[in-house]
């Protein structure tokens, strides 16, 4: 900073000394060739030097030299006057004018320099600000990827806080039947890659075709929510059609060529409706989107139920009660599970 002030300072005594040279220079000229060639708008080009680089005063002082140049000039070798004040008088206008235009000049310079400043922070700013939002956007794609985008979108909105709302939704749990017999033969990669491909097509049914959110992977299933992030009220609907989609895709995987020759992929399907709390659990040090609640236990229960009923897919009460849009369903025996107090009225899609 010094050394950049002593930059500033010699260029503002250079500019100030080359400006009253030239303004010697300029009167010296006017004295000996009269006002018809060297007229008084000259005396602007030293002003505005010493005005622009070396600041008001120097300008000032300047501009106040070229007046008495002009006033001498006009004085002793202008031409005569008719009255003896008109030197005076000319020389005052001069002045005036001198002044104002090295007063604007530099408030014009100050102005450029501040407008300079106020776009070089504010391009600095943006170029902050985007970087922050390239890697918001990042720890959002990663984020996601762990726990969907739905479930990253809340996590963030909610700014790391630890809590919960309540909340009506649906709950899905999805089930691999035998998984364990059914990679007991598998390489460790090749029952990752069959794990793998199985729940992708999952999340395709379930998150891109029909809204809905995996909140987590559960080893050989998942579970998945229906209405969180939303303010519908066919979040039923879109479960009981998504677990119809699943069905549907697990016949196109099963048929697929590559896979000719395994067992067949079977599932269960458990679909409940009911209030949950849904938000943020655990310390700040770790935490957990997720949902809890009596609805979620009896939805895994439901979903385990289809064992023992020979069944695929199995819905609750509450579900088939929220259903907005009237479907065929088959009622089964009631059910006496752990944990639930009442037995469980389960029903199935006629179709299934």
């Amino acid at each position: 900073m010094k050394h950049g002030g002593k930059i500033l300072f010699r260029s503002k005594v250079a500019a100030t000394a080359a400006a009253v040279v030239l303004t010697v220079a300029l009167g010296y000229v006017d004295y000996f060739t009269g006002r018809d060639w060297a007229i008084s708008a000259f005396y602007l080009v030293p002003i505005s030097l010493a005005a622009w680089v070396a600041g008001r005063w120097p300008g000032l002082i300047v501009a106040t030299l070229c007046t008495c140049l002009a006033f001498f000039s006009d004085a002793l070798g202008g031409p005569a006057y008719q009255h003896p004040l008109i030197p005076v008088w000319n020389a005052l206008m001069l002045l005036v004018f001198f002044v104002v235009v090295s007063w604007l000049l530099t408030d014009f310079r100050r102005s450029h320099y501040q407008l300079e400043q106020t776009i070089a922070h504010r391009t600095a700013a943006l170029k902050v600000e985007i970087q922050e939002r390239k890697q918001l956007e990042h720890v959002r794609h990663t984020l996601g990827l762990h726990v969907g985008p739905r479930v990253a979108e809340q996590i963030l909105a909610r700014d790391g806080r630890v809590g919960g709302s309540e909340q009506h939704v649906t709950v899905m749990f999805v089930d691999i039947r035998s998984f364990t017999a059914r990679t007991a033969n598998l390489k460790p990669h090749e029952a990752m890659g069959f794990l793998n491909r199985f729940l992708q097509a999952m999340v395709q049914v379930v998150e891109l075709e029909h809204g809905g959110m995996i909140n987590k992977f559960l080893g050989d299933g998942f579970m998945a929510l229906f209405g969180v992030d939303s303010d519908r009220r066919d979040h039923a609907d879109k479960a009981l059609a998504a677990g119809h989609d699943l069905q549907r895709r697990l016949e196109r995987l099963n048929s697929d060529p590559t896979y000719r020759g395994e067992q067949p992929i079977r599932v269960g399907i458990g679909i409940n409706s009911g209030r949950v709390i849904v938000g943020s659990i655990g310390s700040p040090e770790r935490m957990e989107f997720t949902v809890i609640g009596n609805a979620v236990n009896i939805a895994s229960r439901i979903q385990a139920l289809n064992k023992i009923l020979g069944t695929t897919l199995l819905l609750s009460r509450a579900t088939r009660d929220a259903l907005r849009q009237p479907l065929a369903l088959r009622a089964l025996p009631a059910q006496c599970v752990e944990g639930i107090e009442r037995p469980l009225e389960t029903f199935t899609p006629e179709c299934v």
